[in-house]
């Protein structure tokens, strides 16, 4: 079981959290955060895959330098 001081930055939003915010969907460690990960499957839903990829593109141009 990880630790409390144990954290992570989420590869969309930049935002860090910990690691228990990067297990959900029955695996552990994925590289984006549970908000993100809700925010981009409502991207899916409504424009398919090229629509996450781009919500996922534009959320990391606001934090990646």
């Amino acid at each position: 079981m990880p630790q409390q001081s144990e954290r992570k930055v989420c590869s969309i939003c930049g935002k860090t959290f910990s690691l228990e915010h990067f297990n959900y969907g029955n695996r552990p460690n994925r590289s984006y955060c549970q908000s993100c990960n809700q925010l981009k499957q409502a991207a899916r839903s409504q424009g398919g895959t090229e629509a996450a990829r781009a919500f996922r593109d534009e959320m990391r141009r606001k934090w990646v330098r």
